[in-house]
C-alpha cells in the first residue's frame, strides 16, 4: 500500500487512525516498515514538521542520538524530501559535514539508494551551499557522489542555471577537487553523461587517462551511452529515474528496500557464503553501479562488493 492509498484510507477513517505522537513514536520503535506511519506523517507534514525539524538540528549540530531517535531521524528525511521542505535544506547540509563515521551510521545505505533525491527535493535554491559541499574532500566521498547526482537533476530541471553547473564541473577537474579513484568522480562524469555536456568530453578522456575515475565503478561505455541519451532526448526524463535521482514522490515505496529484519539479514550472509566457489557464469556480467549486487544482498553494487 503506497502513501496515496494509506492517505485515502486516514480521510474515509475521520482521523480514527492515531495521534500524530503515536505516528512518530512508530516510525523511531518499529523495525519493519511502519508504513501507515509513514503515509500520515507525510498526510499531516504540518504536524509532524516541527519535531522531525527539531531532531534534525540536534543530529546536525552533533548531539548524541538515542537508536530510537535514529530510526526517526533516518525515517523522517525521507517524509521531508518526500514534502520538498526548504527550510530542511541547510540543516541537511550541515549533517552531511558531520564525521564520516557518523553520517554513515545514520544514514547508511540511503546515500546511495535515496539522499539525492531528499538534498534535490529540500533544496532551497542555494547552489553556492550545494557546491561547496561537493568540493569538500572532507565529505564522505558517497556523499559528495551523491549531492552530485542532485545538482545534476536541479539542473536538468531548471532549479540551478545551466551555466553555474557547467562552470562548476569545469572547475572540479581543474582544481582536482577529489582525489584519484575517489566517487565523486563518478558523480562528476555522471553530470557530463546526463546533461550532455559534449563540450566537457576532452576533459573525461584526460581523467580517465591520469588515473582519477574508478574504472570498476563506471566503464566508459556507460558514460558514452548516457551522453549519447542525453543528445538525443533531452528532455527525457528516465536517464534520471534509472540513476536514481529526481524527488520522492512517494515516501513509502522510497522506503521499501529497507522492509527487512536482521534475520533477512542474517539469511542473506548465510546464503552467500554457501554459494559454489566457481560460479557456471559470471554474476557481475552488466552489472553497473547503481544496479543491485549480484549477491542478493539488496544493496547497490556501489555500496556491497564494488564498495
Amino acid at each position: 500500500m503506497k502513501t496515496d492509498d494509506l492517505a485515502a484510507l486516514f480521510d474515509r477513517a475521520a482521523g480514527d487512525l492515531g495521534t500524530i505522537d503515536q505516528h512518530l513514536q512508530a516510525l523511531a520503535t518499529e523495525r519493519r516498515l511502519p508504513r501507515l506511519a509513514l503515509a500520515m506523517c507525510a498526510a499531516r507534514y504540518e504536524e509532524a514538521a516541527p519535531i522531525l525539524q527539531g531532531l534534525l538540528d540536534r543530529a546536525a549540530a552533533g548531539a548524541a542520538l538515542s537508536e530510537d531517535e535514529e530510526h526517526l531521524l533516518f525515517r523522517g528525511l525521507h517524509i521531508q524530501g518526500g514534502a520538498k521542505d526548504k527550510q530542511v535544506f541547510p540543516a541537511l547540509l550541515r549533517l552531511l559535514r558531520r564525521p564520516k563515521a557518523t553520517v554513515d551510521r545514520l544514514l547508511g545505505y540511503a546515500i546511495t539508494e535515496t539522499l539525492a533525491r531528499i538534498v534535490g527535493g529540500v533544496f532551497d535554491g542555494d547552489a553556492d551551499a550545494l557546491f561547496a559541499l561537493i568540493a569538500d574532500r572532507k565529505v564522505d566521498e558517497f556523499v559528495r557522489d551523491a549531492v552530485f547526482g542532485a545538482a545534476t537533476f536541479l539542473t536538468w530541471e531548471g532549479s540551478i542555471s545551466a551555466e553555474r553547473m557547467h562552470g562548476f564541473v569545469q572547475r572540479f577537474y581543474d582544481e582536482r577537487l577529489a582525489g584519484n579513484q575517489d566517487y565523486a568522480w563518478i558523480g562528476w562524469l555522471e553530470a557530463i553523461a546526463l546533461l550532455g555536456q559534449r563540450d566537457l568530453v576532452p576533459l573525461v578522456d584526460r581523467a580517465w587517462d591520469e588515473g582519477r575515475i574508478d574504472t570498476e565503478a563506471l566503464r566508459r561505455h556507460h558514460f558514452d551511452s548516457d551522453l549519447a541519451g542525453a543528445e538525443n532526448a533531452p528532455g527525457d526524463v528516465t536517464r534520471f529515474r534509472r540513476a536514481r535521482l529526481g524527488h520522492i514522490e512517494d515516501v513509502v515505496e522510497a522506503l521499501e528496500w529497507t522492509d527487512h529484519s536482521y534475520e533477512d539479514e542474517a539469511d542473506t550472509v548465510a546464503a552467500w557464503a554457501d554459494l559454489p566457489a566457481d560460479p557456471v557464469t559470471n554474476p557481475w556480467r552488466g552489472v553497473g553501479r547503481n544496479d543491485p549486487c549480484p549477491c542478493g544482498s539488496g544493496k547497490k553494487a556501489k555500496r556491497c562488493h564494488l564498495a
